[in-house]
C-alpha cells in the first residue's frame, strides 16, 4: 500500500498540475482568439458598409429607372439616353441598360446597344441573365448576378422587375449591366495591403452550389468571420480572416514552459519526500510479504531450543492459535521426543543447535496440535549477532507428507506387484512398440523351458508357430484400428501356439492389450497368457471321438436304408406300412446326408477336402430348390424373380463346381431368404457370369444389426428356436472351398442382398 502511495500521490500532484497548466493554456488562448476575433469582425464591418454602399448605388440607378418606366411606359429611345446619361453621372463603371417590354427588348443603352432593339429577351448574354429576368418578371422581385464571361472580367447584372402605373402588374424589366471590377473596386473588396484575407461568395445560387464573387475561396476553410449581404433576392457572404491567419498568444509559450518546469519538480520533490518519508517501512514490508506470505514453516528459536518466532502458516499447518507457540519448545511440541526408531529427538536437536552447518538438511517426523503425525524437510541456518556469535537457528521446513506416504505405498505396491509377478502361474510379458520383450515373468521358464535373458530383447514372433504369428499380426493390426475408430484403449483376447525351449508347443489364451504414453502414442503391449494345451488336446480328442462316432454310424445307416426296400419287394404290405417303411428309408437317407455333410464341413475346414468338379446347371438347382420349397413360397405369397445379366442362354447356367456341395449352399441361402422375407415379399436371383460368376440373391428384410459383423460365423443366427447358425457358415466354407468368396450387403434400407462370387474355370472335358 505504502509502495503504491509512493508513486500515485506524485502522479495526482503531476496530473493535478498538468491540468491546471492546460487550463491556463486554454483560457489565454481563447481570450487572445476572440480578441482577434473582434477586430476581424471590426475591419469586415467596414467592407460591408462600403460593398453595402457600391450595391445600394447600382440598385439605385434600376429602381431611378423602374419609376421612370413605370410613369412613362411609352418613352423613346432618345428619352430613355437622356435619362440614363443623367443617372450616369453619380455610378461609374456601367456598360450597359437594357428595358424588356414583354419578351423583347425596347430600349438601350448606350446608343451601341442599340443593335438589340426588338430581340428578344433570350438575346441578353449569359444563360443565368436570362433565367433571373424571367425570374423577376414572374415573381415581380428585383435580382442581382455576378457573371464571368470567357475572355472578360466579371460582369454584375441587376435585374428589376418594371409595373405598370399603381397597378401590380409587370410590364417589363429593367437590366442594369455593370463592370464588377469597378464594383468591387468601390467596396475596397481588392485591397492587396489590407490586414486581411477577404473572400465574398454567393451560397446556394439556383442549386448550383456556392459561387466565389471576389476575393480567394481557401477563406472559407480557414474558420473566418462571416457577415452576410442582404440582397433583393437573397444574401451574399463576406468572410475574412488575419491575412498572416489566426495566430496564438504570445503568453501560451511561456504558460507550457512554466507549466512543463512544475510538472517535473513539484512531483519529484513530492517523490522524494514520500521515499524519505516511507523508506523505513519498505523493509518491513518486504520481510512481512516474505515470511507471512510463504507457504513454507518458518521457525526461529534461540540456543535453548524455544520457538521465539513463527510465521502465519506454521500456526495454520500445526493447529495452534496465532501467538500460541512463542515460547514452547521445539522438541515436545512439535517433534515428538522419539523419532520412528526410538532415538532421542532432543539431543539431535541439541547437536544441530551448536553446529548447524553439520546438519543444513534434515527430515524429521513432526506432530500437529491435534496428535496428527506429518512429515517436514527442514533446511537451517545459524543466526549471528554483529560480533559473529550464533544467537539462534532459523529453520524453513516444507511439508513432505504426501511424497512420504507415496513413496511408502509405492514400495509396498511394488513388492505386492513383484510377489504377484514372481509367483503367479500365468505368463506375464511386456513388450515394446517394435514387439520385442522388454519384460518376461519367472513363470514363463516353468511353461516353455526359456530362461529370462534368452527371451529378453528378442521379437515374440520369433516364439510363434507360423499360423499364431499371422494371428498375432492380424490382432496388433486391429488394436491399432481399434485405438484410431474409438480412441480408447483396447485389448484383445486370442489363443496362440508358442514354441518351447526343448522344440515342442504349447498353446496359451493370451490377452493383449496396448501400452500408450500421455499424448496417445502407442509405446509398447502388455499381454498375459495363460497355459490351454491341455483343453486344446481335449477338443482335438472330443473332435475325434465324434469324427469316429458318425463314421461308425454310418454302418447301421446302411441297414436302416436297405431293409425298407428288401420288406416292400416280399409283398403284402398294407398302404399304411408302405408309408412307414417310406419314412424310415426317408429318414435314414436325410441321416447319412448329414454324417457325410458333417464330415465334409469338418474336411474343409481342414483344407483337405477334394472337390468332384462336373459342369452344373444352377438354373436346373434353382427350379429343383423352388419346387421343394413350394408350399412354403404359396403360404407366404412370395415371388421369386430370375435375371440374367450375361450373354447366356436364358435356359441354362453351367458352373464348374461340386454339384452336391453348390446344391447344398444355394439351398441353405434361398431357404434364409424366404425365412426372411415378410409375407406377399420379392426375391430376386440375379446371376453373372463375365468376369467371374456372380449369383446374388436379394430379398426384402434387413439383417438384424446384432449379427451383421458375425453373420457368416459359426452358430450366428437370429433365431436360435428355428436356427442351428450353420446355414451361412457352411455357405461361405462351399464358396472358399471353391476358390470364391461371399458376402452380405445391407446398405439398402429395408433389404438384404447375399453375393456368392465364383472363379471362372475351364470347360470339363
Amino acid at each position: 500500500m505504502f509502495k503504491r502511495l509512493v508513486y500515485l500521490i506524485p502522479l495526482l500532484a503531476a496530473l493535478f498540475v498538468a491540468g491546471v497548466t492546460a487550463l491556463g493554456y486554454y483560457a489565454d488562448g481563447e481570450k487572445y482568439r476572440q480578441q482577434e476575433h473582434a477586430e476581424v469582425m471590426h475591419i469586415l464591418a467596414d467592407y460591408k458598409s462600403a460593398l453595402d454602399g457600391a450595391l445600394n448605388a447600382r440598385l439605385h440607378l434600376a429602381n431611378s429607372l423602374n419609376h421612370s418606366l413605370s410613369a412613362s411606359p411609352t418613352m423613346s429611345q432618345e428619352e430613355f439616353e437622356a435619362l440614363s446619361q443623367g443617372l450616369l453621372a453619380e455610378v461609374g463603371g456601367i456598360r450597359s441598360m437594357h428595358f424588356a417590354r414583354g419578351t423583347s427588348i425596347s430600349l438601350v443603352y448606350p446608343a451601341s446597344e442599340l443593335s438589340k432593339v426588338g430581340a428578344p429577351l433570350s438575346s441578353l448574354a449569359e444563360g443565368g441573365v436570362r433565367a433571373l429576368a424571367l425570374l423577376a418578371m414572374e415573381k415581380g422581385q428585383s435580382q442581382m448576378i455576378v457573371t464571368h464571361e470567357k475572355g472578360h472580367d466579371a460582369i454584375l447584372t441587376v435585374l428589376v422587375p418594371v409595373f405598370a402605373a399603381e397597378t401590380d402588374t409587370v410590364i417589363g424589366v429593367v437590366s442594369v449591366v455593370a463592370d464588377a471590377t469597378t464594383f468591387f473596386r468601390e467596396s475596397e473588396l481588392d485591397r492587396r495591403d489590407g490586414p486581411l484575407l477577404l473572400g465574398l461568395r454567393s451560397p446556394e445560387s439556383q442549386g448550383t452550389g456556392s459561387i466565389m464573387l471576389a476575393g480567394a475561396p481557401v477563406v472559407f476553410d480557414m474558420n473566418p468571420e462571416i457577415r452576410e449581404i442582404a440582397l433583393p433576392s437573397g444574401i451574399w457572404q463576406l468572410a475574412g480572416v488575419p491575412k498572416q491567419g489566426w495566430g496564438r498568444s504570445p503568453y501560451g509559450t511561456y504558460i507550457l514552459a512554466g507549466g512543463g518546469v512544475c510538472i517535473f519538480l513539484i512531483p519529484v520533490s513530492l517523490w522524494a519526500v514520500l521515499i524519505m518519508i516511507m523508506g523505513r517501512f519498505k523493509d518491513r514490508e518486504k520481510y512481512r510479504q516474505l515470511v507471512q506470505n510463504a507457504k513454507s514453516i518458518i521457525l526461529h528459536m534461540d540456543l535453548a531450543g524455544t520457538i521465539t518466532f513463527c510465521n502465519e502458516y506454521a500456526e495454520e499447518f500445526y493447529g495452534y492459535d496465532p501467538g500460541e507457540l512463542i515460547g514452547k519448545p521445539l522438541v515436545g511440541s512439535l517433534i515428538p521426543e522419539k523419532d520412528l526408531e526410538g532415538n532421542s529427538m532432543k539431543r539431535y536437536w541439541n547437536r544441530l543447535l551448536k553446529t548447524p552447518s553439520a546438519h543444513p538438511f534434515n527430515e524429521t517426523v513432526n506432530m500437529r496440535k491435534n496428535g496428527e503425525i506429518v512429515w517436514v524437510a527442514w533446511a537451517n541456518d545459524a543466526t549471528v549477532a554483529s560480533d559473529g556469535t550464533t544467537i539462534g537457528l532459523l529453520c524453513v521446513g516444507t511439508d513432505i507428507t504426501d511424497r512420504k506416504l507415496m513413496e511408502e505405498a509405492l514400495r509396498q505396491r511394488e513388492k505386492q506387484y513383484r510377489l504377484l509377478a514372481e509367483n503367479v502361474s500365468d505368463v506375464i510379458w511386456g513388450l515394446d512398440a517394435d514387439t520385442r520383450f522388454t519384460y518376461v515373468s519367472p513363470s514363463d521358464e516353468t511353461v516353455r523351458g526359456f530362461k529370462r535373458y534368452d527371451v529378453l530383447g528378442r521379437h515374440v514372433e520369433e516364439f510363434l508357430s507360423p499360423a499364431s504369428k499371422a494371428r498375432f499380426m492380424e490382432s496388433v493390426a486391429a488394436l491399432d484400428g481399434q485405438m484410431v475408430r474409438e480412441g480408447t484403449i483396447p485389448s484383445i483376447t486370442e489363443d496362440m501356439e508358442f514354441i518351447c525351449a526343448d522344440g515342442s508347443t504349447v498353446w496359451l489364451e493370451v490377452h493383449i492389450g496396448l501400452l500408450l504414453n500421455d499424448d496417445g502414442e502407442k509405446i509398447g503391449m502388455q499381454g498375459v497368457g495363460r497355459d490351454i494345451t491341455d483343453r486344446k488336446l481335449a477338443e482335438a480328442l472330443r473332435e475325434d471321438v465324434e469324427r469316429m462316432a458318425k463314421h461308425d454310424l454310418k454302418t447301421p445307416l446302411g441297414a436302416v436304408i436297405g431293409l425298407p426296400a428288401e420288406i416292400r419287394s416280399r409283398g403284402g404290405l398294407s398302404p399304411a406300412q408302405k408309408t412307414m417303411l417310406e419314412t424310415v428309408e426317408n429318414a435314414g437317407k436325410t441321416m447319412l446326408q448329414l454324417i457325410n455333410r458333417s464330415l465334409d464341413l469338418y474336411k474343409m475346414e481342414c483344407g483337405t477336402y477334394v472337390l468332384n468338379r462336373v459342369t452344373v446347371d444352377v438354373l436346373a438347382i434353382f427350379e429343383r430348390i423352388k419346387a421343394e420349397v413350394q408350399p412354403q413360397i404359396r403360404d407366404k405369397g412370395i415371388s421369386i424373380g430370375l435375371e440374367m445379366l450375361s450373354h447366356q442362354s436364358d435356359r441354362h447356367f453351367p458352373v464348374n463346381g461340386d454339384e452336391e456341395l453348390l446344391c447344398s449352399m444355394l439351398s441353405n441361402l434361398l431357404l434364409n431368404a424366404l425365412e426372411a422375407s415378410p409375407d406377399s415379399g420379392a426375391i430376386v436371383i440375379t446371376l453373372d457370369k463375365r468376369e467371374k460368376i456372380s449369383l446374388s440373391i436379394r430379398n426384402q428384410g434387413e439383417v438384424p444389426a446384432a449379427i451383421r459383423d458375425t453373420f457368416f460365423e459359426k452358430y450366428s443366427t437370429a433365431n436360435t428356436a428355428s436356427g442351428s447358425g450353420l446355414g451361412t457358415y457352411s455357405a461361405r466354407l462351399i464358396a472358399r472351398t471353391h476358390g470364391g468368396d461371399i458376402t452380405v450387403d445391407t446398405d439398402l434400407p429395408g433389404q438384404t442382398t447375399i453375393k456368392v462370387t465364383l472363379p471362372l474355370a475351364t470347360p470339363l472335358s
